[in-house]
């Protein structure tokens, strides 16, 4: 059953293709590198120049059965425009796929070339074709102050709603030279949106991708939403949101004890910028995470971060997702009060991404 509202999805992905990157693409990039996105069967990760693959021997297809996130071309915005409607969505914030792993580009100049030609594309292929369609804009964060511009224009002129950062491959996300961006988006009201991905290291030797897939993405947020705690990004940027997405929520009543407990230790000496216990921080409206559906300790979190803090996520159309059951599933579940539903489905990520329109429940809704 659909809710009778129109819900938020606070993460919904795009495949961007190859030629349409590259007309945006400045020169002398579009003359000579010529990356490849995805197979003729849509599947993610083959070698590329944009995002190279995981690793030899990972395999996130399962031979073919399971890593496709449909043919080259889809979705396209009519592709996305039918699927909402099968599940009640009123908006979706849109987040690349192959570029989600663009900080594995080790070229500044290429970095800044592709991310304005992803945005400029989803400026011009989605944000333009429909108000449903809202979307996070990339940052070459390897150059801060082209980051700071890039926001700039993103949130002013294409009218993006914040910032991707990929929790892995840029470094820890509290370092002091990511301060002017944190500013400019504290300034501009728009969130930064730390995406989880696949935490590695030298000791990591995964032997399936299944042992990769699981642990990666709520350790790499668990890494980041620590270093920015206790490196006072909170503290500093008193109005700024952040989100931390992709790994689920309940790890996150795990890390306030630990990071208490250490604070109350250590704080004082090597967390000298984090004037509040962390848990403070991470109660206070301004950070968000987002909910599986199928997560049984939901209510649990609820009780300690508050009803603002979870937001609903489709992951459509990757191969991963479980949408639009998702919807359902969270909607009829019995644990949770009617307003805690209707938080995470529509409010939070409306507050989240500061969106003004109203959400209406769309064509079909029960």
């Amino acid at each position: 059953m659909k809710p009778p509202f129109g819900v938020v999805d606070a993460d919904g992905h795009i495949n961007e293709p190859e030629a349409r990157l590259l007309d945006f693409l400045e020169p002398p990039y579009r003359e000579f590198l010529h990356p490849s996105l995805a197979n003729p069967n849509g599947t993610i990760y083959p070698t590329n120049s944009l995002a190279p693959k995981l690793a030899p021997g990972l395999d996130p297809t399962l031979g073919g059965r399971l890593g496709s996130n449909g043919p080259v071309g889809f979705p396209a915005p009519a592709d996305w425009l039918e699927a909402m409607e099968a599940g009640g969505l009123a908006m979706t914030v849109l987040y690349p796929t192959t570029l989600l792993g663009y900080s594995a580009i080790i070229d500044p100049d290429y970095l800044v070339a592709i991310t304005r030609a992803y945005n400029t594309y989803v400026y011009e292929d989605w944000l333009k074709v429909n108000p449903r369609f809202q979307a996070v804009a990339l940052m070459p964060l390897l150059e801060v102050e082209e980051s700071v511009k890039e926001l700039r224009r993103a949130v002013t002129e294409l009218g993006f709603v914040g910032a991707f950062l990929p929790a892995t491959g840029f470094g820890l996300l509290g370092e002091k030279r990511l301060h002017p961006l944190y500013a400019e988006a504290e300034r501009l009201g728009c969130v930064i949106a730390v995406h989880g991905g696949h935490a590695t290291a030298e000791y990591m030797r995964y032997t399936r991708f299944i042992q990769r897939h699981t642990i990666g993405f709520p350790v790499s947020n668990i890494i980041q939403m620590t270093h920015m705690t206790y490196e006072g990004i909170f503290a500093l940027f008193p109005t700024l949101r952040v989100a931390y997405l992709e790994a689920g929520c309940t790890w996150v009543p795990y890390m306030l004890n630990r990071m208490d407990d250490e604070w109350e230790k250590r704080g004082e000496v090597e967390a000298p910028q984090c004037k509040q216990k962390p848990s403070t921080y991470i109660k206070s409206d301004r950070v968000f995470f987002h909910a599986e559906s199928g997560e049984d300790l939901i209510p649990q979190v609820l009780d300690i971060l508050g009803d603002n803090s979870l937001v609903y996520a489709s992951d459509w159309p990757h191969w991963d997702h479980e949408y639009p059951q998702s919807v359902g599933h969270l909607w009829e579940r019995q644990d949770l009060s009617e307003s805690q539903k209707r938080a995470m489905l529509a409010d939070n990520a409306r507050a989240m991404y500061g969106l003004k329109t109203a959400v209406t429940a769309p064509e079909g809704t029960d």
